[in-house]
């Protein structure tokens, strides 16, 4: 690889420091290299990537932040079908490959195309906006509805493939791709999958029946969550929450489809390590006590 474009969070790299440390060591070893002027700037903006702004010839996407970063990155970049490297600036950072005390190696290993490429796939979700007009939205982690702003528990209906599965009388339900297994969905309770498998995770969120679990159906399913009524005299809320961005509120009889895109996102892994290390070292399980 020679041509390559770095995202970064402002917020997090000060000054852009450690995007133009690549930038200029690219530049160095005889590679291309441009960085995402506007991301992040300013409130106006917001944290979003100008796809319009990378060159054509752009082999590698660099995004340096934490896991929301990375996130937001992949939504954009969905389209391009350019291939992800993400660097971890942020605490946990399950969806970044390597630790920013790693730059310069991992540069190495890029321009050497030493590397692995993962496919991941990506939910999307269609759902109306307050107006009657249908909204399709890509997420690499998951799709949430949670309770409304009375914090009152909420009623969520779900449909597998026009059937209903069940109804949750809960704090919300998680949706998941197998990527978002490690966040919301396993602080909820939910199983965790291997990245790069496919399948839909549904995980109530603090369900008030202790019978309600997580489900895993497959990759090929329609999933519809539906705005059901705890109370009959008043209507319940929740609120639309995708890959972390709050989108609206929904009230009972409204509903969000969801279903596997018909694109992946790729990721560049570069370390070596496997998933299942990745996920020992970050949250410090599966360790020899003895």
């Amino acid at each position: 690889m020679e041509h390559f474009f770095v995202i970064t969070n402002g917020s997090k790299d000060k000054g852009f420091k450690s995007a133009k440390k690549i930038k200029e060591y690219l530049e160095q070893k005889g590679c291309f290299c441009s960085i995402a002027t506007d991301y992040g700037q300013d409130d106006t903006k917001g944290y979003s990537t100008d796809i319009g702004e990378i060159p054509k010839d752009t082999q590698c996407v660099i995004v340096l932040g934490g896991d929301g970063t990375i996130l937001q990155a992949a939504n954009d970049l969905a389209a391009t079908r350019l291939p992800i490297l993400g660097v971890n600036l942020g605490n946990l950072g399950f969806l970044a490959d390597i630790e920013e005390n790693r730059l310069i190696p991992a540069m190495d290993k890029l321009i050497a195309n030493q590397f692995v490429m993962e496919e991941r796939m990506l939910l999307e979700g269609s759902y109306q906006d307050e107006s009657g007009k249908e909204i399709k939205q890509l997420a690499l982690n998951d799709i949430v509805i949670n309770k409304g702003h009375y914090y009152h528990l909420v009623c969520v209906k779900v449909y597998i493939n026009g059937k209903l599965l069940d109804f949750y009388i809960a704090d919300g339900v998680v949706i998941s791709s197998p990527t978002g297994s490690t966040g919301y969905n396993l602080s909820a309770g939910g199983p965790v999958m291997l990245p790069t498998m496919e399948g839909i995770i549904i995980t109530p969120i603090c369900p008030h029946s202790l019978n309600n679990r997580s489900l895993v159906v497959s990759a090929k399913d329609e999933v519809v969550v539906e705005i059901g009524n705890v109370k009959e005299e008043k209507k319940d809320e929740g609120i639309l929450i995708i890959d972390g961005m709050i989108q609206r509120t929904m009230y009972t009889g409204e509903s969000i489809s969801i279903q596997k895109a018909e694109k992946n996102t790729r990721f560049i892994k570069l370390n070596g390590a496997n998933f299942l290390e990745i996920f020992h070292n970050k949250l410090g399980m599966g360790k020899d006590t003895t």
